[in-house]
């Protein structure tokens, strides 16, 4: 699970990159930055019932001209798969994603190890650039360079934070 320091390092994050809105679906490894993103007043927070459904929220957002981003676990990208192929080969509409690495080396449980089988190569079919964050110290520069690349390229990017950071 992230610690609540990681958590927090995510929020200044998303805060210094002028993000004004944050969508996600919850699940455990993320679990304390949801409850801090919650309490926390800097963000406009929705939960989302599915994670395409919070890809297009996000799209939604950066057309009025807020910056979003979409925060899942990794398993997501195949149910968002639909969603972010429409609105980003078809529209050039970036979208922001934050994803925990469920079936990174170590997993622990067996339902877990085919999401880390098909992110990557989800990703790379989507055309998705993305970056593997495994040590804290990284997970800003992470997010910034994220954001920045997903608003030069008009496309979407990806944070994917490793075991090392959500173990």
């Amino acid at each position: 699970m992230i610690s609540v320091e990681t958590a927090h390092a995510i929020m200044d994050a998303l805060e210094e990159a002028h993000v004004e809105l944050v969508c996600f679906l919850p699940e455990s490894r993320l679990k304390p930055l949801y409850s801090l993103l919650l309490e926390d007043k800097r963000f406009e927070v929705v939960t989302v019932p599915n994670e395409g459904t919070g890809v297009c929220i996000c799209a939604g957002s950066w057309i009025g001209g807020r910056r979003a981003v979409m925060i899942m676990e990794n398993s997501g990208i195949r149910t968002a798969s639909e969603s972010l192929a429409r609105i980003g080969l078809e529209r050039q509409i970036p979208v922001v994603l934050l994803m925990g690495y469920r079936g990174d080396l170590g997993e622990e449980n067996w339902w877990g190890v085919n999401h880390g089988i098909t992110m990557e190569p989800m990703l790379k079919a989507l055309r998705i650039p993305y970056t593997i964050v495994r040590d804290e110290k990284d997970v800003k520069p992470a997010i910034h360079n994220a954001i920045l690349h997903a608003e030069t390229s008009m496309y979407h990017t990806c944070v994917v934070f490793g075991r090392p950071v959500i173990s």
